[in-house]
């Protein structure tokens, strides 16, 4: 699943190195994947073959984002099949990550990958994310979930007093941004555009949002 075009993609992307233990776990991992995909839908096949390029490697994209780096404790919201939580939790041992979700067939994907993998730093919440107590995370994850303004009111009360709140979303972001700034009128945000590694054109942002007043 990685070779060395793969890397070197990552590399020069995002300027991190997939270790040897690194792309070993991707290995186990995508097994993994790819065998539990067959009788429980993690998503469809013709994304399964392009599942580095789609999946891990928008997962990564997070590293456009300089504010990253220094996020100890990461929520993320609505993970399905670990995106991007296990891919987090794979390739950032030293940071703690939070997998949320409400289906039953995604946490138990979760569960079992973090066993197979001894992934430590992974913990595992089966719950709708507005019922669980406060988390006092860093930053709030969320990725083909929902919209941005209905995300951030569901998963807020889960950020500490420093914490920030970043989600995944393809190129059409203005009225979402709009409609959040109807109700948050001060609302600052970062936009970080990329695009994915495909044939065809396949725009995304990282949208980061920097302060509320």
């Amino acid at each position: 699943m990685i070779n060395k075009e793969k890397t070197d993609i990552i590399k020069k992307e995002f300027d991190f190195e997939l270790n040897d233990e690194i792309i070993e776990k991707f290995e186990l991992w995508y097994k993994a994947f790819a065998q539990y995909n067959v009788h429980t839908n993690l998503m469809g096949s013709n994304d399964v073959k392009v599942i580095f390029e789609k999946h891990v490697f928008d997962s990564l994209a997070v590293l456009k984002w300089s504010g990253f780096r220094n996020i100890k404790k990461i929520l993320d919201v609505g993970t399905g099949g670990g995106f991007p939580s296990v891919i987090f939790a794979i390739c950032f041992p030293q940071k703690k990550i939070i997998a949320n979700d409400s289906r039953i067939k995604k946490i138990n994907f979760i569960k079992e990958i973090k066993e197979i993998l001894k992934l430590d730093n992974l913990e595992i919440l089966y719950s709708r994310i507005e019922d669980s107590p406060c988390l006092n995370v860093d930053l709030v994850v969320s990725r083909a979930v929902g919209k941005i303004i209905d995300v951030f009111e569901l998963s807020k009360m889960h950020l500490n007093k420093e914490g920030r709140f970043l989600i995944y979303k393809s190129r059409t972001i203005n009225d979402e941004i709009n409609n959040f700034k109807k109700k948050y009128k001060s609302a600052k945000f970062q936009v970080i555009p990329y695009k994915l590694p495909l044939k065809e054109n396949f725009e995304r942002n990282l949208v980061i949002l920097e302060s509320l007043y």
